[in-house]
């Protein structure tokens, strides 16, 4: 199971690297073609969504990096819990109203938008997974971090299930 946990870390570094890398590419295309938008206020939405598209992709990085400095041994599972470490920006990254402006953005903005907008998402619930904060999920809350309390009949208790709460 570790094997298939680290594996999806490195899918979430490669994902987060290859839309950083296109999102470069678009934006670069971009520039070069300034006199393409519609007005100053159009050029000023795409350039704040492009902030905020690289915000998250380089959060994601940055956390998959601190993931991978844990998994090697480089800091502890607590210096990787702390607050500087952990997903930021998620006021900017989580907005879900696009900036203010007078027409749709090209789609190619919006695509790279919606996609990157989706891998922080995946990535702020292993990052709260790994903080061992509380998940909803449906009608149940989930702790990962409580064990179950011991049985009776049990010597000894299990190590660490996840304790299911009906909410």
């Amino acid at each position: 199971m570790r094997d298939a946990t680290m594996a999806y870390l490195d899918r979430t570094y490669d994902e987060a690297k290859s839309l950083l890398a296109e999102a470069r590419i678009y934006l670069r295309c971009q520039e070069q073609a300034g006199g393409d938008r519609k007005s100053d206020l159009e050029g000023l939405r795409a350039v704040g969504e492009g902030l905020r598209l690289t915000t998250r992709l380089t959060e994601v990085l940055a956390w998959s990096m601190i993931q991978q400095a844990l998994r090697c041994g480089e800091i502890t599972r607590e210096e990787a819990s702390e607050p500087r470490r952990r997903l930021g920006s998620r006021k900017i990254c989580l907005e879900q109203d696009p900036l203010p402006g007078d027409g749709e953005l090209p789609p190619k903005l919006a695509s790279l938008l919606q996609r990157s907008r989706a891998l922080y998402e995946r990535t702020l619930r292993l990052d709260r997974l790994a903080a061992g904060e509380e998940m909803q999920f449906g009608s149940f809350n989930v702790c990962l971090v409580a064990p179950l309390p011991a049985a009776p009949h049990e010597a000894a208790p299990p190590a660490r299930r996840p304790q299911i709460l009906q909410a």
